[in-house]
């Protein structure tokens, strides 16, 4: 095998995305690993991501250039199976290394999860390794795929910068035992655009009815979002019409895009936050929600629960759905409210060591696969590949990430 043009090179990895707070703290910080910027889809929003042209790279190789790696987090439900099967022909064709990160095996803002569980399955089974979040997700990704995941826990979503001044405030209000109380204590709800997989109708009523004596419910939701779906036949106009009515006795608080800034400090401005996830697997609001030291009202779906770990108070969504009374519903949810206001406090993270051993994980990752990608190579021509310049991880400069 050949090394690596020199000791100083790094592995340059092209991630789906690279512009994401998740990706910024699992992989930045990685040793001997450089994260390829995004393509700039937009100079108005330099920031936007999505759709991603890499996973056009069956029509348009020419994405795949100046890469030693390719990683798939997450935004191709856009892509049909078929297309998503030719984007990893192409890769493998280049003779790239292939990682894919199981963020979801049901995707939280599909309703159908046929679609995504396809399209995921091609990218499973073409990658070099697979990585998921929790050891409950892994034994589900045998069992649909045949491959044994990498577990590697989700780091935080926000820098410390951010969230660390309202979770530092919201401790010293808890251990400040001669603070007055904050009446009434606030509940929190996020809507966001009202996508597919977020419960309004089947939700709200009895979350109102579960409501501790005392406490009060905000709902957040996109203004422009809740304007189009008060249009008569569009697919949330049920949720409008819930949202109204249980207005002005709850706040319902519409709100343009919210910055990462301003969205936790609207969010450090409750005392439990509830997911409304109708459905998923693991979610980025519970590690914000780690992050801020917010305790969170957790739905028993997909490995959420395992996902936050010990504590966690939870209700089961499917109640509804499986026709189980409201006045069941109301009762669970009674329940884990009082377990999350009434409950210790979040405990805080360590920030710098977290993002620190979840990037030395990814790190060991990529070196391996871009090792065994030039062994076979190698094994399979008799010469390096030609197409792309070839790193050793053993020489790898120990200098700091990206």
């Amino acid at each position: 095998m050949t090394s690596g043009p020199s000791s100083t090179s790094r592995i340059r990895v092209l991630s789906i995305p690279a512009g994401h707070d998740y990706v910024r703290h699992a992989v930045g910080p990685a040793v001997g690993v450089e994260v390829l910027a995004d393509p700039v889809l937009d100079p108005a929003e330099p920031a936007r991501w999505w759709p991603h042209p890499v996973l056009e790279a069956a029509e348009r190789p020419e994405m795949l250039d100046c890469a030693d790696l390719v990683h798939v987090h997450f935004g191709y439900e856009h892509r049909t199976p078929g297309q998503v099967a030719e984007f990893v022909a192409a890769v493998r064709a280049r003779g790239l290394p292939l990682l894919v990160t199981v963020h979801d095996l049901t995707n939280p803002h599909e309703p159908d999860p046929a679609s995504h569980l396809e399209r995921t399955g091609h990218l499973v089974r073409g990658a070099d390794a697979v990585i998921t979040l929790t050891g409950g997700a892994a034994p589900e990704i045998r069992r649909l795929w045949g491959v044994d995941a990498h577990v590697i826990p989700h780091p935080r979503l926000m820098p410390p910068e951010i969230t660390e001044p309202h979770r530092r405030t919201r401790l010293d209000t808890l251990r400040d035992q001669h603070a007055p109380t904050r009446a009434p204590r606030t509940v929190g709800v996020v809507l966001g655009s009202l996508r597919a997989g977020v419960a309004v109708e089947e939700l709200l009523a009895p979350l109102v009815a579960a409501l501790p004596p005392g406490t009060r419910l905000v709902v957040m939701v996109r203004s422009d979002a809740l304007a189009a779906a008060r249009e008569p036949g569009h697919a949330r106009h049920a949720a409008a019409i819930e949202l109204d009515r249980l207005a002005p006795a709850v706040e319902i608080r519409e709100h343009e895009h919210l910055s990462d800034a301003d969205l936790c400090a609207a969010l450090a401005g409750f005392d439990a936050l509830v997911l409304p996830h109708r459905h998923g697997t693991h979610s980025g609001w519970l590690e914000l929600c780690r992050d801020l030291g917010l305790p969170p009202v957790i739905p028993a779906i997909g490995h959420l629960v395992q996902q936050w770990g010990p504590g966690a108070a939870s209700y089961d969504p499917a109640r509804v759905t499986a026709g189980v009374t409201a006045e069941a519903l109301t009762s669970e949810l009674h329940s884990a409210l009082l377990t999350a206001l009434d409950g210790p406090p979040v405990p805080p993270r360590a920030p710098d060591a977290e993002d620190a051993a979840v990037a030395r994980a990814h790190g060991e990752l990529y070196r391996d696969a871009v090792r065994n990608s030039a062994r076979d190579a190698y094994f399979h021509t008799g010469r390096p590949l030609s197409n792309r310049r070839l790193v050793d991880p053993a020489h790898v400069s120990p200098g700091g990430g990206h």
